[in-house]
């Protein structure tokens, strides 16, 4: 007999635990941070560092703030689940793309840009094969998942800063090395998280059939 957290690994989660709807304060929030995105590549099109800066800060307190909400509040719902890190991969990973090349002067190594888009894109490409192949909507963060991300963060904000106070340029090596070991150590956890679930949906499959 299946234990009961496989069980529930196997089926996404606890439904009960979730809400269907979409109708709350952190996804108001998570549609907040998606329309900040369109002033953030507004500012730096025109090379207004700072305010660019602004805008994303303020996309990242909706970030912090929708979560805590959703636990205090208990208005977790399974659209917040997915559309929550759909909205960070879409913030950072615009923010990536256009401070390599939208012309932004100074740019970002592309090497570092590429690297954390194509991160996201094979976690959702391998978020997309499991559900096609068990039906599994259950993928959830990781620790070393939430580290990447709030490295990600780091990055970005102290490389705009760096146009600002160009002191801080000194660092910019040393964190784009860091996220790069963060890039792989996360991917390779998801790669763990993900076949772990494909195989206890196996029993499940064979049973069902």
């Amino acid at each position: 007999m299946r234990s009961r957290p496989e069980a529930s690994a196997v089926r996404g989660g606890s439904p009960g635990d979730e809400s269907m709807g979409w109708s709350t304060i952190p996804n108001y929030l998570t549609a907040v941070r998606l329309v900040l995105i369109v002033p953030f590549l507004y500012f730096l099109r025109r090379q207004n560092d700072a305010a660019a800066l602004a805008v994303f800060l303020a996309a990242g307190l909706t970030d912090s703030l929708d979560g805590y909400l959703a636990r205090r509040f208990d208005q977790s719902s399974f659209v917040g689940r997915i559309a929550d890190p759909v909205a960070d991969k879409l913030l950072t990973g615009v923010a990536f793309l256009a401070l390599a090349f939208s012309h932004h002067k100074p740019a970002m190594p592309a090497w570092i840009s590429i690297a954390a888009v194509a991160r996201d894109i094979l976690i959702l490409a391998g978020s997309v094969a499991l559900y096609i192949a068990a039906r599994n909507t259950g993928f959830r963060p990781t620790k070393l998942g939430k580290l990447n991300t709030l490295v990600e963060l780091i990055v970005i904000v102290t490389f705009l800063l760096s146009a600002i106070f160009p002191d801080l340029s000194i660092v910019l090596p040393l964190f784009y090395t860091v996220l790069a070991l963060f890039l792989i150590s996360s991917l390779g956890d998801y790669a763990v998280q993900g076949l772990t679930m494909l195989r206890l949906s196996r029993p499940t499959r064979r049973l069902r059939g």
